[in-house]
């Protein structure tokens, strides 16, 4: 089955940005437990290929002079993500491997979970 990332992205854009960044660690969490249960490989790739289109996504409405420190977050996840991606089957071939995607997955999804929540409190005092 072929994903229409268009429509995805169409949807996506649509949220707030709270909503992004939950959707964002959602993904984190669900790759944090494939790795966790030894999961077919394939389906923890199509989880960061999504997450880097939410990325993708998501940076270029980043207020640079308030949070140029999230956008090299960003960054930084994105390029661990490239890296999960390209080199997916090697990572995935060993439980140790797999405990420390899951381990990275985990501390990323809080640290995203964070962010939102901390954007929500930003908006509720306007």
């Amino acid at each position: 089955m072929a994903i229409d990332w268009d429509r995805l992205k169409s949807h996506y854009l649509k949220a707030n940005w709270a909503t992004q960044l939950d959707s964002l660690a959602l993904n984190l969490r669900r790759i944090q437990v494939l790795a966790g249960s030894d999961t077919d490989e394939l389906v923890m790739r199509h989880w960061v290929r999504e997450s880097q289109f939410f990325i993708e996504w998501i940076v270029p409405n980043i207020d640079l002079e308030r949070d140029v420190s999230f956008e090299t977050e960003l960054v930084e996840l994105q390029r661990l993500l490239s890296r999960w991606k390209l080199d997916g089957s090697d990572l995935w071939e060993t439980e140790d491997s797999r405990r420390k995607i899951a381990a990275l997955a985990r501390q990323w999804c809080d640290r995203i979970v964070h962010r939102s929540n901390t954007q929500a409190q930003v908006w509720e005092a306007q």
